[in-house]
């Protein structure tokens, strides 16, 4: 077959082709993710800037067990988690890009709270947080973890049943969490970096993209898709559904679809034995404190050295945050449910990812 462009012949393949070619780059790319799942990359990170923000993560719980409200020290841990992103941006620098962050994170999270009790209008504003996200991280090409976070704790606010006169005081401790990881870099930043780096800024381009909204338009739609098909079918926690479809789409290649999918499951189903351990130890509020901590530390220390070790401590961290497993669960029941999510999570994905590899390439 051949077409005709600005008077210059070229060809185009036909559909199984380019179906051929997707499965071909798939199995490689499987292969790869399979070796990839021994491999440790040699990438420094931050010690005592991930040792604070870590702190920042289990200090609101201290403070909500201390005041007896629980919700709020949970909503303010899960406010916490923008100090994730301070290790990707130039020391001396990082407040700043934090402190532009904080309302587009308490509006990710604030809109999944308000729209948490339509389902129609909480997938609908759950695949536009996600549409949102992920093309600004393509715009301003982000280091991962992108727009990850906005996604999960949009995902995340669904777990909080309020009243809507309530909401207020719940996105106000969110808030309050975003608020004192932000300082506490700034303080980290004053006081450990001595020499400010020049911050070097990427050329201007245009806001407009193509080819990042449409793989942003893919991803948002098929996170929000997610949820509401998971939803309807009775799903206990279908959060656990397009986060996992998030993850696996911040890939840019699709043997980067593979390698998050193969991270993803095997991370999640041996994150999923910790979580139920943990649990089924029936550990005290102090002694789930400190877990926080630990399992912030080193999911930042993981993070882009592994992603599928990393995996295995951001499953019992999501668990604790979302309060959804009960003291004594059943670790069968717990593994099960959260796999089922996941696997489902990961067809979802990796659909996304060969629709996008069937597009144009102008358009990827």
């Amino acid at each position: 077959m051949s077409a005709t462009r600005n008077g210059e012949t070229r060809v185009t393949r036909p559909i199984r082709h380019k179906l051929s070619a997707t499965a071909k780059q798939a199995h490689n790319g499987f292969l790869y993710s399979l070796k990839s799942l021994f491999t440790i990359n040699p990438i420094p990170r931050p010690l005592s800037l991930i040792a604070l923000c870590s702190f920042c993560m289990a200090l609101p719980l201290l403070l909500g067990v201390l005041s007896d409200n629980l919700e709020a020290g949970l909503t303010a841990c899960i406010g916490a988690l923008l100090g994730l992103y301070s290790p990707s941006f130039t020391p001396g620098y990082r407040a700043r890009a934090l402190l532009k962050m904080i309302i587009p994170f308490g509006a990710s999270f604030t809109l999944g709270l308000i729209t948490a009790r339509y389902l129609p209008a909480s997938a609908f504003f759950l695949g536009l947080v996600a549409l949102i996200a992920i093309y600004l991280a393509l715009y301003k090409k982000m280091r991962p973890p992108a727009g990850f976070f906005f996604i999960m704790v949009c995902c995340l606010s669904k777990t909080h049943h309020v009243p809507t006169d309530h909401i207020p005081v719940i996105a106000s401790a969110f808030f309050a969490g975003s608020l004192m990881v932000t300082i506490a870099v700034w303080l980290h930043d004053r006081i450990m970096v001595k020499d400010k780096p020049k911050q070097v800024t990427d050329p201007a381009q245009p806001l407009w993209q193509p080819a990042a909204f449409v793989k942003a338009l893919v991803a948002g739609i098929t996170v929000g898709g997610s949820y509401y098909l998971a939803s309807l079918g009775g799903i206990d926690n279908p959060y656990w559904v397009p986060i996992t479809v998030a993850a696996i789409l911040q890939g840019q290649r699709m043997t980067e679809f593979w390698q998050r999918s193969l991270h993803r499951a095997t991370g999640t189903a041996l994150g999923m034995l910790l979580a139920a351990g943990i649990f089924a130890l029936s550990p005290s509020p102090l002694v789930l404190i400190l877990l926080l901590f630990v399992l912030a530390f080193t999911i930042e220390m993981l993070i882009t050295k592994n992603y599928a070790l990393a995996c295995i401590f951001i499953t019992p961290l999501t668990v604790i945050l979302a309060h959804t497993a009960p003291i004594g669960y059943s670790a069968q029941t717990l593994i099960i449910a959260r796999m089922t999510d996941v696997l489902i999570g990961v067809a979802f994905a990796l659909l996304a990812g060969v629709i996008l590899k069937l597009l144009p390439v102008e358009n990827r």
